[in-house]
């Protein structure tokens, strides 16, 4: 007798073998991209528009673990002409300032607009651009490393994410309603640029303070998620459309 005969003569309710089902199927898939890729959940959606065009809002993209890769950043690829998502040197996936990413509950309190507290952050996915150790400059000019890791940027802004707070410095009110379309409010004082990936903080004083995703503070090696191998374009929306329905909601209530 087959397995899936025995599973069928097995003495349980429709409804409950199809739960059993649907669960051995989904630990299979997970056992199987943690063996070849080093991940459970190997794929995530892009949520930002820093990678365009090479990688747009709405993508999945398919990450391998960084315990089984090495990471190759733009001015190494430039020596060997390696190239990924058509620019020089990996587009990782990294936890920002190491903190750890939003879990289901998280995610359930931001779609509600309520922040998932400072010690959550959402991964970032950008391009290595190089390796400093401990006492580098982190850019032409620029401040010492305080210690190594990547320094990083995503495609389509200016400047890399290690200098991105500088840009912005003490945010205000007159720049949150210039960019309304771009900011969305987490809750508890606190704002997230999705273009940029900078946070601000309201402080006690009422003055907005702008935080980079990861400035002053080269990635280090341990928040390094892995690196993007694969992008499928557009089905990444059906993850991020309760963030997109409830940004919408959020701009029609907020006065102003």
């Amino acid at each position: 007798m087959k397995i899936g005969e025995q599973f069928d003569n097995l003495p349980l309710p429709g409804f409950v073998k199809d739960i059993i089902f649907v669960v051995v199927v989904v630990g299979a898939i997970s056992l199987l991209s943690q063996l070849l890729l080093g991940l459970w959940t190997p794929m995530v959606a892009v949520e930002s528009g820093s990678m365009v065009p090479n990688l747009n809002i709405g993508d999945i993209i398919l990450v391998q673990g960084a315990s089984r890769t090495t990471v190759i950043p733009w001015d190494e690829a430039e020596k060997t002409g390696y190239r990924a998502f058509n620019n020089p040197g990996d587009v990782i996936l990294y936890r920002p300032y190491g903190k750890e990413s939003p879990n289901l509950f998280d995610q359930l309190k931001m779609l509600l607009g309520m922040s998932p507290g400072q010690d959550k952050a959402t991964p970032i996915i950008h391009r290595a651009l190089r390796y400093v150790k401990t006492g580098d400059e982190m850019w032409e000019g620029g401040p010492k490393a305080p210690f190594s890791g990547y320094i990083t940027k995503g495609d389509h802004n200016d400047v890399i994410d290690q200098n991105a707070g500088q840009v912005f410095g003490m945010a205000n009110l007159s720049y949150l309603q210039t960019h309304r379309s771009e900011i969305m409010d987490v809750g508890s004082d606190v704002y997230l640029d999705r273009e940029t990936g900078l946070v601000i903080y309201k402080t006690q004083n009422g003055t907005f303070v702008g935080e980079g995703i990861s400035y002053l503070t080269p990635v280090k090696d341990e928040w390094v998620i892995g690196v993007a191998r694969l992008n499928i374009p557009l089905v990444g929306y059906i993850r991020l459309l309760p963030n997109i329905i409830s940004n919408e909601i959020h701009k029609l209530i907020t006065p102003g």
